[in-house]
């Protein structure tokens, strides 16, 4: 009875509710995507939580993004993985400060005109007069 009640525990802590707002940044126009729609963009990042998902550490949230990469079209994913469970049973189990990270994948499409960033950045390096 006593291992069953500490395995609750340890589940318990374990678990947190996580808030990401997800908007267009502003004077942007963003659709979400359908999750079987072909994307040309992915951008993983980890974001942390403090007190099992009450408040953000840290303020990265997909409207950077969204803006640094000029998406239109845009999904995100909130991904579970072995990393995130490891550092979850660490800062809640181990040492108890309540520390929970969640790692996000957000996928989207630029306008169909708009050049990738890499791809600018070759035209104006062969447009730019040699040193």
């Amino acid at each position: 009875m006593i291992i069953r009640a500490w395995l609750a525990l340890v589940l318990l802590l374990c678990c947190g509710c996580f808030k990401i707002d997800l908007y267009a940044p502003h004077g942007m126009d963003v659709t979400l995507l359908p999750s079987d729609e072909p994307v040309e963009v992915e951008r993983r990042w980890r974001t942390w939580y403090v007190a099992w998902g009450l408040t953000h550490v840290d303020n990265t949230m997909p409207d950077e993004y969204i803006q640094r990469e000029n998406l239109t079209e845009v999904r995100l994913i909130t991904e579970d993985n072995v990393p995130d469970a490891f550092h979850g049973l660490l800062y809640n189990v181990l040492i108890p400060i309540g520390l929970v990270p969640q790692t996000l994948v957000l996928q989207g499409n630029r306008p169909p005109d708009e050049p990738s960033a890499e791809s600018a950045k070759d035209v104006q390096a062969e447009n730019s007069p040699p040193p």
